[in-house]
């Protein structure tokens, strides 16, 4: 008897109920995402628990009893399970882990084009150039491992040499040991492979200034990076890691190499992926999960580049990305020195003459100045000439010596992002040399460090675009922005500029902030750490995931971040009021910081 009532009681509502139920799903649909889109303000996205609550007073009151029970609880739980799942598809919780090098993205093909690797004796290489590298930068001299280090990671190293110097600073090392070393990954760039591999270490690293106490920082940490090698395709291996020996002609290379890796007695470059494999770049592994080489260097966009450079045998997006690099690290050292001629060579005329206005103006040191990422994002064709854009995302702290104290510009290590464009002409000629490994790109003859733009062996100008690629153009995001919009018809291939800073979703933002709110006061205790863990774990991270922030923290290795958005800003700048009112009190140290990051990252009112 009540099974028949109930099969009446179907039978007669069964539309409003189906209609019924579609419409709850579809707003469920809604509101999980936008819990996912608000999950960084407010611990988890309040919006969406209020948008829930009218809906299931919707069900009760539109669906006949018994079914709006029932579908109020398969909409109940379907909901949470929805919030759960798009709260943990932050970006913070894909930090790799390892995985068997058979497995990794691009092995297959790697494999197939290079059936004699030997994944032991790569690793064997990777470990060397990680313990020589790091006892290169404690003597702040390059010039062992200058044979098998890229151009731009050389100028990397090398300006920040020049910064601790300007400082009377040096870096100390002790307690190095290498834990594990694994690939992640595997692309190719034109005929170029590049292996991208993780490094599990930990160290007992000092900054000391003999000048400058209070720049004093460091201590014990356990960290992994991402280090970055490239070799052209089907070359045979050299060893240029465990010998000082020529690749080419076997002669002894010069103890000594500075800008250039050169032979002395063959002329071979040994630095360009010839010969062994190169590093040409290292990544802190927040910014290593951030970045997002599969939107930036593959599909639509790499593919557009490479047929514009079809008939190029040697074009390759990773060395224009290293040449940027190099090129851009110029100009931030022609800031410090107040002396634009030191960039000179490196960028057209017009952009010469706007920064020998500004440069001359500014006055500070970077005590920090490291480039995050470096990624070709767009590139156009106009008045005959290729124009390629690269984002360039670097992370800094300025300092102002004063007699014998240091006033502080940025409280903490921060980031930004600049656009900057390089172009060359179409219809190029040949390229015997490189500008940044100083030699002419017309006739190949040596460049020395010097402010003349003639070449002294052939008279060809050597910021000529006729040969060489040439930084035209710096922007931040919002001028890009801008341009984007007024010239994107005219683009090649690009990627959206809202994207190029897309991965991080506000909560990652204000969770990697919030971190260093925590530590700023030089203290990252047990009971600050279970704070954030806490924190986090509301917010939706694996805590297990998400270790490495922890330890960045702790050890001062984290940058500010902040989105474009001004008001996901107003939002991330309130979060961190309040993880720095947690214990009762603001520190000096805290607030110095807060007014810093108000200042250099406005928002809206």
């Amino acid at each position: 008897m009540k099974k028949n009532r109930r099969s009446k009681f179907w039978k007669t509502n069964k539309e409003v109920i189906c209609f019924n139920l579609l419409a709850a799903l579809f707003l469920l649909t809604s509101l999980a995402v936008y819990a996912r889109a608000g999950g960084g303000g407010g611990g988890g996205g309040g919006g969406g628990d209020d948008g829930i609550v009218g809906l299931l007073i919707y069900l009760f009151l539109a669906i006949p009893f018994p079914w709006n029970i029932i579908i109020i609880a398969i909409v109940v739980v379907l909901y949470f399970i929805a919030k759960k799942k798009a709260k943990q598809q932050s970006i913070l919780n894909k930090l790799p882990t390892g995985k068997p090098t058979q497995k990794v993205k691009g092995y297959e093909q790697f494999i197939l084009n290079n059936p004699t690797f030997d994944e032991f004796k790569f690793k064997e290489k990777v470990q060397t150039a990680f313990i020589q590298i790091q006892d290169a930068w404690q003597q702040q001299n390059l010039g062992k491992v200058r044979k098998f280090i890229s151009d731009g990671v050389y100028q990397r190293f090398n300006t920040q040499f020049k910064m601790m110097k300007l400082l009377k600073q040096k870096n100390t090392i002790d307690k190095l040991t290498v834990k594990n070393i694994y690939i992640d990954k595997i692309e190719t760039d034109g005929k170029i492979d590049i292996i991208h591999t993780a490094v599990h270490a930990s160290i007992v690293d000092r900054f000391v200034s003999e000048a400058y106490p209070q720049l004093n920082s460091g201590g014990s940490e356990e960290f992994v990076e991402y280090w970055s090698f490239i070799k052209k395709r089907g070359v045979q291996e050299a060893n240029m890691f465990n010998s000082q020996n020529c690749p080419k002609c076997g002669a002894q290379l010069s103890q000594n190499a500075g800008d250039v890796s050169k032979c002395e007695y063959c002329g071979a470059i040994t630095n360009l992926g010839d010969y062994d494999w190169v590093l040409s770049e290292i990544t802190q592994a927040d910014d290593y999960v951030s970045a997002n080489p599969k939107l930036m260097k593959e599909g639509n966009l790499a593919g557009k580049i490479r047929e514009m450079f079809a008939t190029t045998d040697d074009f390759a997006i990773q060395q224009i990305e290293d040449k940027v690099s190099n090129g851009y690290l110029q100009i931030q050292t022609a800031r410090v020195a107040k002396d634009p001629t030191l960039l000179r060579r490196f960028v057209t005329n017009e952009l010469y003459d706007t920064l020998s206005k500004e440069i001359p103006n500014e006055n500070f040191i970077y005590n920090r100045l490291f480039l995050n990422d470096v990624t070709l994002v767009g590139a156009k064709q106009e008045n005959g000439k290729n124009v390629l854009m690269v984002a360039v995302k670097s992370s800094y702290q300025r300092v102002v010596p004063q007699d014998k104290t240091i006033n502080l510009i940025d409280y903490a290590v921060i980031s930004k992002t600049e656009i900057v464009f390089v172009t060359r002409d179409i219809n190029f000629g040949t390229s015997k040399g490189s500008l940044y490994a100083h030699s002419c790109p017309s006739c190949g003859g040596e460049v020395k460090d010097t402010i003349d733009i003639k070449c002294q062996y052939c008279g060809s100008e050597l910021n000529s675009t006729k040969n060489e690629w040439i930084i035209s153009q710096v922007m931040d995001t919002y001028e890009y922005q801008s341009y984007f919009s007024d010239n994107s018809s005219d683009f090649v291939g690009s990627v959206n500029p809202n994207k190029i800073d897309g991965l991080y979703e506000v909560r990652d933002f204000a969770l990697n902030n919030l971190l260093i709110m925590i530590a700023a006061d030089g203290v990252f205790d047990a009971e600050e750490k279970a704070l954030a863990e806490r924190i986090a774990k509301r917010w939706g991270y694996n805590l297990d995931k998400i270790q490495p922030m922890f330890e960045m923290a702790k050890s001062g290795q984290l940058v500010i971040r902040m989105p474009d958005n001004q008001k996901h800003r107003k939002k991330i700048y309130h979060l961190m009021e309040k993880a720095a009112k947690v214990d009762g009190t603001v520190s000096i140290e805290e607030q110095q910081l807060l007014d810093s990051i108000k200042k250099e990252y406005p928002f809206a009112a």
